[in-house]
């Protein structure tokens, strides 16, 4: 009941959050049908999805998985991404497609902790993150005079800039070799503290790709292959729908800094909130539409992730019914989490 109730107000919010864009004429639902009247947009939204979600996405996570030991296929790694794309659109909330994908794994891989195969999942939303980051700094890098000169754009380039090195103090972190017994986050996790001891076992979880250093450097220049071309998409629509034609340095800072809103867990594809991110990023740097760039952006993503219904159903065998996975999702995120 308490689940439910959550869902219920998130979507309460969301639906707040879009009527008040199409009330005060933001956002306009008609466009949508650029996804099918325009051959371009059309073959830009597959691409997006099917070579980057789908086939670099399945590439980045499957090199995660590889990095802890877990051995899977390529091609059934592609499989459970698209399992995870479909639930990830039709189950609101936090835990959707990245957990079913674990525990398939965790079903699979008897012999490792599920701290491994949950690590992977979550560890692919942040070199994601990283990406972002990455491209976002290099925005503002390219033209810092127009973002370190503008009172409102400043705070956007600070936090650019905290948000990578952030990333990259914890990636300096796991890779350093402490001597043995000399580590002092082990020792801080390892303290008697409520909800340390997830974290040590995550901890030491990451710990082990310092076996393959340049594999998270490689997952994230994954990443920004998949954010360039959703980029370059996003620039292409936004040119068509509302006849602007943004500078790309600009448009590679707005864009990721936009999408970062959609990891909060309230609607499938960040609907409701990325829509009024969008809006009010284009308007800080004096573009319209970006909440009817964002709809068309999410929906068209949105409707191809339902084609995952399909693997799904061919490979579903491995549960009895999606009640049985339900629980088996409720029994892993028991806070006893083990290597």
């Amino acid at each position: 009941m308490r689940t439910l109730i959550k869902t219920l107000l998130k979507l309460l919010v969301v639906a707040a959050l879009l009527g008040w864009l199409i009330h005060s004429d933001k956002l306009h639902v008609d466009q949508l049908k650029i996804l099918v009247s325009n051959p371009w947009i059309a073959v830009g939204n597959l691409a997006v999805w099917g070579i980057g979600s789908v086939l670099l996405g399945t590439f980045r996570w499957w090199l995660l998985l590889r990095g802890l030991g877990l051995v899977v296929s390529f091609f059934r790694a592609l499989r459970l991404q698209l399992i995870g794309l479909f639930f990830n659109t039709t189950m609101p909330g936090a835990v959707g497609g990245d957990i079913i994908k674990a525990v398939y794994i965790i079903r699979e891989q008897s012999k490792q902790g599920k701290t491994a195969a949950m690590l992977t999942v979550l560890l692919d939303r942040v070199v994601g993150l990283g990406a972002l980051f990455v491209m976002a700094a290099t925005a503002v890098l390219a033209n810092p005079s127009f973002f370190f000169s503008s009172p409102t754009l400043l705070p956007l380039a600070v936090f650019v800039f905290v948000g990578l090195a952030s990333l990259l103090f914890g990636y300096a972190v796991v890779m350093y070799p402490f001597k043995e017994g000399r580590d002092p986050f082990r020792w801080l996790f390892t303290r008697n503290f409520p909800g340390l001891g997830k974290i040590h076992g995550i901890y030491d979880a990451l710990r082990a790709y310092r076996k393959h250093p340049w594999l998270l450097v490689a997952t994230v220049l994954i990443s920004i292959v998949i954010q360039s071309g959703a980029v370059v998409y996003g620039l292409f629509l936004t040119r068509v729908l509302t006849g602007q034609a943004p500078d790309l340095d600009i448009f590679c800072t707005i864009y990721p800094l936009g999408v970062m809103t959609t990891a909060l867990p309230l609607a499938p594809g960040g609907l409701g909130l990325g829509h009024v991110a969008f809006e009010r990023l284009f308007s800080m740097v004096g573009l319209t539409g970006g909440a009817n760039i964002f709809n068309v952006i999410v929906l068209g993503q949105l409707s191809l992730n339902l084609l995952g219904v399909v693997p799904y159903v061919l490979y579903r065998s491995s549960f009895a019914s999606l009640r049985e996975m339900e629980a088996e999702i409720d029994a892993q995120l028991e806070p006893n989490v083990t290597c």
